[in-house]
């Protein structure tokens, strides 16, 4: 099942999170409800924006965790507009 928005599908090795999103500390509680709902459905609840051009992640990393925690290979994504 893919979310509404998925303009595409990548493996989750070729994004590219930026040091903004490495050292920023989400929220652990709404990590964890990310996280159960991967868990309980097997799928994300939004595709992982990324830049077309570079597969750099700007939106989702939250679900970009919750998908490398749960062992996900490949992730739904949309691109920046």
């Amino acid at each position: 099942m893919k979310p509404v928005g998925t303009e595409g599908f990548i493996s989750l090795e070729e994004i590219i999170v930026s040091e903004e999103f490495l050292y920023s500390h989400p929220s652990v509680d709404k990590t964890k409800e990310v996280m159960d709902y991967v868990v309980r459905t097997g799928n994300l609840d939004e595709p992982i924006t990324i830049n077309r051009d570079t597969n750099v992640l700007t939106n989702g990393y939250r679900r970009y965790l919750a998908a490398k925690m749960v062992g996900m290979n490949i992730v739904p994504i949309n691109y920046e507009q």
